[in-house]
């Protein structure tokens, strides 16, 4: 059933002003809640992208990274500290391999390797101060952040003591030491000397100095090595002051022409000798071998005990010769040992035996300036001279010795000393080698004595005399030759001469 027209279309004019009046609030309602959800959902859509952006391809919601930052070469942009540090070590250690530095000095070269220096950086450091520079940056405007990257450079640390070591070790060869003027040749009438030339040695804090300061600018460079002169410590004219006659001895052979050729051999080997400013001399060291592929001569030696003719026999004569010397110069005695039984042509105690190899005489020369020995044989006379610094407490040595105690069936001892004189007065006595000479067939009085004269130019002045006994005994009469050692037989074959 259909209203009636007049129904449907009837208006109140007070009905139609109130409703316009809630149409209108209907659509201020409405409008209201399409601004808050609008608002509403721009702000969630906001919050849950950001996190979404900033997790792709890196960590830092939880972890700081580096901004527009360059270390050793390196942009650490967007790297973590731990990636960054990672970087910079690999950097450096590849920079640190490449390194190679050569020292020269003439024509000599060495290489100074990176691996030699054991290089140390300030890494932490750097990387703190470039990650807080980055964080820093990351706040400024835009305009800002599109700047160049900030460079930083790392220092090196370098074990200094180890380079040094190592830099020692690379350039010692350069080191040489001066060599001291010296007498070149000498005869009776005086010397002839040649100058010294001076050494050169590293300045070892200069060169480790110009390594440091090349080390942070350069991974590689030409470093001349610095040296210093190392000057004699002597000059030619020190040496004329100081090497002067120390001491002079001669001895007569009474042995066969062999003999004499021996010994006059045997000294004529040894002449011209320098014994090195507190050096020892060896007499066999000296003329080595006395056989005959040497030239050496048959001649009277004993062995076992029994008389034989052995090749070198005599030298030993040779031996008690420059012993004599010796002794009058002030020289150490480092080994001497005596014959079997008192030699016919020195003081008893003085003789001095060797055998080929084991049973040698050696002396010492205990001054800070070199020895010089000139020996040979004139005819039968045997002499030895050395030359050499001599102290100013004496002017000459007089050696003599004497028998202690014993007889021929116990054998006999004999003690030998040597006194100092200055200005004509004894200054000082030293007990030079005892010697022990096994029984023999005659007897000699315990306690006689013999004393050679002081060392002069003269070589007759210093000849030893055998006239130690009212009757010489067999084995005495015979020549040095013949006598034999004290001590037990050598290994050697070789008999004393």
């Amino acid at each position: 059933m259909e209203a009636s027209p007049m129904y449907r279309y009837s208006e109140d004019p007070q009905s139609k002003q109130k409703n316009k009046k809630v149409v209108l609030a209907v659509v201020l309602v409405a409008a209201a809640a399409a601004a808050a959800i609008f608002i509403l959902g721009k702000t969630t859509f906001r919050h849950t992208v950001q996190p979404t952006a900033s997790t792709s391809g890196n960590t830092s919601s939880t972890q700081p990274v580096f901004g527009s930052v360059t270390v050793e070469g390196i942009s650490l942009k967007g790297m973590t500290m731990a990636q960054g540090r990672s970087a910079v070590l690999e950097q450096m250690e590849k920079k640190d391999t490449a390194r190679t530095y050569t020292l020269t000095h003439g024509e000599k070269s060495y290489t100074l390797s990176g691996k030699d220096l054991h290089i140390s950086y300030n890494t932490n450091a750097v990387l703190q101060r470039a990650m807080q520079a980055g964080t820093a940056s990351s706040t400024t405007s835009s305009a800002s952040s599109a700047s160049s990257d900030t460079e930083y450079r790392l220092t090196p640390t370098v074990d200094q003591t180890s380079l040094q070591a190592k830099l020692e070790d690379l350039t010692k060869s350069v080191n040489h030491s001066a060599k001291e003027p010296t007498i070149r040749s000498f005869d009776g009438s005086g010397f002839s000397f040649t100058e010294g030339t001076p050494g050169v040695k590293v300045s070892n804090s200069a060169l480790l100095k110009k390594v440091l300061d090349v080390i942070p600018t350069s991974d590689s460079a030409t470093i001349s090595i610095p040296t210093e002169t190392v000057d004699c410590t002597r000059t030619i004219d020190d040496l004329r002051q100081h090497i002067v006659k120390l001491g002079s001895f001669t001895t007569i052979s009474r042995n066969t022409e062999n003999g004499t050729y021996n010994m006059s051999k045997a000294l004529r080997a040894v002449n011209g000798t320098v014994v090195p400013a507190n050096g020892t001399f060896s007499y066999l060291g000296t003329i080595g071998e006395a056989g005959q592929s040497q030239g050496y001569k048959l001649a009277t030696a004993l062995e076992n005990g029994q008389a034989v003719q052995s090749y070198g026999g005599g030298i030993c004569q040779g031996s008690t010769t420059i012993y004599g010397a010796a002794m009058r110069s002030n020289c150490g005695i480092v080994e001497r040992s005596p014959h079997s039984s008192p030699s016919s042509y020195v003081p008893i105690g003085q003789d001095a035996t060797v055998s080929f190899p084991g049973l040698d005489f050696r002396f010492s020369n205990p001054t800070d300036y070199p020895m010089y020995i000139q020996s040979g044989a004139d005819g039968r006379t045997m002499y030895c001279t050395i030359y050499g610094y001599k102290s100013s407490t004496w002017d000459t040595i007089e050696v003599s010795s004497k028998l202690t105690r014993g007889t021929v069936e116990t054998g006999r001892y004999a003690t030998c000393t040597r006194t100092f004189y200055k200005n004509g007065s004894a200054v000082r006595t030293e007990s030079m080698p005892s010697s022990y000479y096994p029984p023999h067939t005659t007897t000699q009085t315990a306690g006689s004595s013999s004393s050679s004269k002081k060392a002069t130019s003269s070589k007759a002045s210093s000849t030893a005399s055998s006239t130690l006994s009212s009757k010489p005994s067999s084995a005495s009469s015979k020549t040095a030759s013949s006598s034999s050692s004290s001590k037990k037989p050598s290994s050697s074959s070789k008999a004393p001469r």
